[in-house]
């Protein structure tokens, strides 16, 4: 039976009532896998380079690894990253070029406005909460956040601002269990867990933790010096069997386990509880 691709509307209507699964993919093999193993969410993103110059255009789509990935798992719903943008404009732009090569939404990592002018703009779009690796001077470090009271309301307050805006998702890394269910109850959009507990909307991982690899295409410049076939035929069948197991997991409540989450001190959690009611 054909996989039916989910759209936002449908993303929406499982909020609360259905567990989904979200797996950052590299390649073609990896989107494949995880399509066949009924994966609901997808995200690739454009490589470093053309973050930096903001250089995303057709071409480059046509060119690009990433359409590949897209046109290995059609019906699957697709998340590009365009990562931070220098402006509005350029948010705009990239996240309509990303629309036009199969994107059913983007990432953003900008603030609640630039995503504020994506959702006028008819463009779904998807941000970030707790630890974000590339701010993560403002929080010291690779560390949780909203461990106290005060943080883990910073916290809230960004998730309530992203979710006036319009966001339809938020990658919430690192935040503690209790306050992610918090705020998953509390916003509108979906909550997207990377180490947040398994109250969130969405469970999100990268799929070389899930299969313990990291595999690319081979580029125009190399050279192949031995047949492997075999052997990525066992990797696919490998990452077939992990990615299933996380569905599975996920759906049977065994991931995430209190090993995956960040916890917060019962004090803590009270005064941050009081906090929110007082608004």
């Amino acid at each position: 039976m054909k996989k039916i691709k989910l759209t936002v509307k449908d993303l929406f209507r499982k909020k609360g009532k259905e567990k989904l699964t979200e797996l950052y993919v590299t390649n073609a093999l990896e989107a494949y896998a995880s399509e066949q193993a009924g994966i609901d969410i997808l995200i690739a993103t454009f490589n470093k380079e053309t973050l930096r110059t903001g250089e995303v255009t057709n071409k480059w789509f046509r060119d690009a690894h990433i359409s590949d990935i897209r046109n290995a798992a059609p019906n699957t719903f697709m998340i590009y990253g365009i990562g931070q943008c220098a402006s509005i404009e350029q948010a705009i732009d990239s996240a309509l070029i990303a629309r036009d090569n199969g994107a059913d939404a983007v990432y953003c990592g900008n603030s609640p406005p630039f995503i504020e002018a994506l959702t006028k703009e008819g463009l779904p779009a998807v941000s970030h909460i707790g630890l974000i690796p590339y701010k993560r001077t403002w929080t010291g470090g690779f560390k949780a956040v909203g461990k106290d009271a005060e943080s883990a309301f910073k916290v809230y307050q960004d998730a309530l601002a992203y979710d006036q805006a319009g966001a339809i998702g938020l990658e919430t890394e690192c935040v503690p269990d209790r306050v992610a269910e918090l705020i998953t109850k509390k916003v509108n959009l979906l909550t997207l867990s990377m180490g947040s507990g398994p109250n969130c909307d969405v469970e999100f991982l990268f799929i070389n933790d899930v299969i313990r690899t990291n595999t690319d295409k081979i580029p125009k410049h190399a050279k192949v010096f031995k047949d492997t076939n075999k052997s990525y035929e066992k990797l696919l069948d490998d990452t077939f069997d992990g990615v299933k197991s996380f569905i599975n997991d996920v759906h049977n409540q065994k991931f995430p386990t209190s090993k995956n989450i960040v916890a917060i001190d019962d004090k803590e959690y009270e005064k941050f509880f009081e906090k929110i009611d007082k608004l």
